[in-house]
């Protein structure tokens, strides 16, 4: 076989003294230091406020919420009690009438209504929550409601309804006028 003989590249003459010089001088390569996270840029700060102004949003109407279901937890309460009542038992015109008793001293005090009855506590009853009660329901306080002898499931059922209507309507937005001679009347 046959040497190829490979010219090789001359050798590259060394580097004069000043060069070396210089050459030492030389240092790596360095890579600059990553970009840091903080201070975020103005975007981020405003998404920061948004999600913050929200979840206080949400915070603020989650306490309203409860506390408006802690206040009316009596409403529950009370149809809950009126629809468990038998229409059917002599008793029931008297159970839907101390129902709606208590929860209109609950609402309004004793002093304002506790010892109402027949017509003025109708009256009372319509001007606190601006339900008109049905004639049948009319009828069953003002006739029915101190009589053991007759039951009268229609106008048992119609005065459940209205105490549940009522127990739902009453109150913050239709408030009773001051009754005359009292404090509150001399006020207006």
């Amino acid at each position: 076989m046959r040497a190829v003989a490979v010219k090789q590249a001359p050798a590259a003459p060394p580097p004069s003294p000043e060069a070396q010089k210089l050459l030492e001088q030389l240092r790596d390569i360095h890579e600059p230091a990553p970009v840091s996270w903080w201070p975020p840029a103005p975007g981020w700060w405003l998404l920061a406020l948004v999600i913050l102004a929200c979840a206080v949003g949400v915070y603020v109407w989650w306490r309203h919420r409860r506390r408006q279901r802690l206040h009316n937890r009596y409403r529950v309460e009370a149809v809950r009690l009126l629809q468990s009542i038998d229409i059917g038992e002599r008793t029931a015109l008297q159970e839907i009438n101390e129902i709606l008793k208590r929860v209109a001293v609950t609402t309004f005090g004793r002093s304002d209504c506790g010892n109402l009855t027949g017509l003025p506590w109708l009256e009372f009853l319509a001007d606190s929550a601006a339900i008109p009660c049905p004639d049948p329901a009319r009828k069953a306080v003002l006739e029915h409601l101190y009589r053991a002898d007759t039951i009268d499931k229609s106008a048992s059922e119609a005065f459940r309804r209205y105490a549940v209507e009522w127990v739902k309507r009453h109150g913050e937005k239709h408030s009773r006028p001051p009754i005359p001679g009292t404090v509150e009347a001399s006020n207006v």
